[in-house]
């Protein structure tokens, strides 16, 4: 009987893990996003698709994070979500990309925590005085 016991205390303490969150959050990303607008830094100016003559697209799938500029794919990388501890206080939802990826020419070196609000996907490099991105869903 204490086997039993033993052998059902860990496969709850197993089955226990903030992993659902993460899925969800993936499943909430995933699809085409436009971009809108990309604005901080220590000037705190702004970027357009306008004034950069680009028009960006991201797209999330299970654990690929695409982005096309003009139409042409211009790098892919994995990523994860993680609850990360944010330089600006408090956890965060993070997007984390692999960093060794070499299948590009440019990479996202900087985490990024996310907020999707209605269609719109905001995206916010983790550190003090950097950029934050505004994307929206494409159909």
């Amino acid at each position: 009987m204490k086997k039993f016991t033993l052998l059902l205390i860990f496969a709850v303490l197993i089955s226990c893990s903030n992993d659902d969150n993460d899925i969800s959050s993936k499943n909430n990303l995933k699809g085409k996003w436009n971009w809108i607008l990309t604005s901080g830094g220590f000037g705190g100016g702004g970027q357009t698709p306008e004034t950069t003559k680009q028009k960006r697209v991201i797209q999330f799938s299970d654990n690929t994070l695409k982005t096309y500029i003009n139409g042409i794919l211009s790098q892919t990388q994995k990523f994860t979500i993680q609850t990360k501890q944010s330089p600006l206080g408090g956890e965060r939802k993070v997007i984390v990309t692999d960093k060794s990826d070499a299948s590009t020419n440019q990479s996202y070196i900087m985490d990024q925590s996310f907020e999707i609000i209605d269609k719109k996907l905001y995206l916010r490099d983790e550190c003090a005085d950097c950029y934050i991105s505004e994307y929206e869903r494409i159909k």
